[in-house]
């Protein structure tokens, strides 16, 4: 047995949104589901903060092993809704949220 035992490392969400004058969304993301996810959050996002006649990109990535759909889904809607208001705070960081592991 080697030294030292390779894992999987835990899935995590990468969310980044730039704001733009234009009110719409454009998504890129790893599938179409998680596409569905961030645009609604984006949107709900932004409308929350009183901001719902902007728009802007959001850019949704997954990192790390193997994660159930559900749980990859609920953190891209709250990585994303996170990212959405860090940017409109000022903050250009991106915003990772690990995913729970499957049982």
């Amino acid at each position: 047995m080697p030294a030292t035992c390779h894992r999987l490392a835990p899935c995590t969400v990468h969310a980044r949104f730039s704001l733009s004058e234009i009110p719409r969304i454009s998504v890129a993301a790893p599938d179409e589901g998680s596409a569905a996810v961030a645009r609604a959050a984006a949107v709900r996002a932004l409308a929350e903060a009183g901001r719902g006649y902007l728009g802007g990109r959001v850019e949704v990535r997954t990192y790390g092993g193997a994660a159930r759909c559900r749980s990859v889904r609920r953190a891209a809607d709250r990585a994303v809704a996170l990212a959405v208001a860090a940017n409109l705070r000022g903050d250009a960081a991106g915003v990772r949220i690990r995913v729970r592991p499957p049982r």
